[in-house]
């Protein structure tokens, strides 16, 4: 008689923060690594673009929770698009994906942050979301002058 194979009724095992921290630090190594509340974070920096200065970023994840990411430096423009409240980066639509225990943070959230932020210079330089959306259209960046 074969063994049945347990895990198959379990689903996909969680990736626990060590293997997350391992993760990361292959592929994201400018990335530091704290115990936080129950959790870890992750600071670090990505520089989108040549041109753009190498933002200061902080990632905090708890197992069970989707990860949640700043910009910690500099500060966003006040009227910058696809914030939640607290200017936590909103790099995906809930309902159009959402996370799972066994996802990658290096291979989702960081990439994501990383376009987030290419598009974050784009938006400044042009006054338009170029990036993909899922909340329809994404108002124009007002001009320093107070116009539209």
């Amino acid at each position: 008689m074969g063994r049945r194979d347990s895990s198959a009724s379990r689903g996909p095992a969680a990736v626990t923060l060590a293997l997350q921290h391992l993760h990361i630090g292959h592929r994201f190594p400018s990335f530091a690594f704290r115990r936080e509340d129950g959790g870890g974070a992750w600071r670090g920096t990505l520089q989108p673009r040549e041109s753009a200065p190498a933002y200061r970023i902080l990632l905090r994840y708890k197992m069970g929770d989707a990860p949640q990411v700043w910009v910690t430096w500099p500060k966003l423009a006040p009227d910058a698009p696809h914030l939640y409240p607290g200017e936590q980066l909103c790099l995906y639509w809930p309902k159009e994906w959402v996370w799972r225990a066994d996802d990658l943070i290096a291979a989702t959230v960081l990439p994501w942050t990383a376009l987030w932020l290419y598009y974050y210079e784009l938006w400044l330089d042009s006054g338009e979301w170029l990036g993909p959306s899922s909340h329809g259209t994404t108002p124009k960046r007002k001009e320093a002058d107070g116009g539209d």
